[in-house]
């Protein structure tokens, strides 16, 4: 029969149970943060699911980026690093993992921006030209775009995309 002694200092058995409370009272929200413009959280709310009204195809952005296998396995990794940190009550390992992963999220965001969402910009959207307002019942001139990849044009909704550590 073979017998193991584990010996742990009090010390550090309460540095790991504050890490734990810390990692059980904490989350990391990934998107749109409190910190986000108005316009950015209405924009991504017509965006997701479309405007038929405003001929504005849907074109969700978060679900889709974060669902992807290779983003959700380097935010595992990031968060497997913060619950190793807190298993060594390692306070500012454990935050720092969890900083990590929300970074990592908000950059996945960016990057299935970057590579192009589907459908693409309309031509009258980049030439700009006259359109018919369905809700004005009138013409309307649109300026046009300098790119043909969506949910680029001024940046601001796309530079919105952040992470926050909240507590629950």
């Amino acid at each position: 029969m073979l017998k193991i002694t584990i010996t742990e200092n009090t010390d550090q058995i309460k540095k790991r149970a504050k890490c734990l409370e810390y990692l059980q009272k904490h989350r990391v929200d990934v998107g749109l943060t409190s910190g986000a413009s108005a316009r950015s959280k209405f924009l991504l709310g017509i965006h997701t699911r479309g405007s038929p009204v405003m001929r504005i195809p849907p074109r969700p952005v978060v679900r889709p980026a974060l669902a992807k296998e290779e983003l959700r396995t380097e935010m595992a990794e990031c968060l497997m690093e913060a619950c190793e940190a807190a298993n060594k009550g390692d306070l500012s390992g454990t935050q720092v993992g969890l900083e990590n992963a929300g970074q990592r999220g908000a950059d996945g965001i960016r990057e299935y921006i970057d590579a192009g969402i589907d459908p693409p910009n309309s031509p009258v959207t980049l030439s700009g030209g006259w359109i018919y307002n369905r809700v004005a019942k009138k013409g309307v001139l649109v300026k046009g775009k300098a790119g043909d990849k969506a949910l680029l044009d001024t940046g601001a909704l796309y530079n919105d995309f952040d992470y926050e550590v909240t507590e629950r």
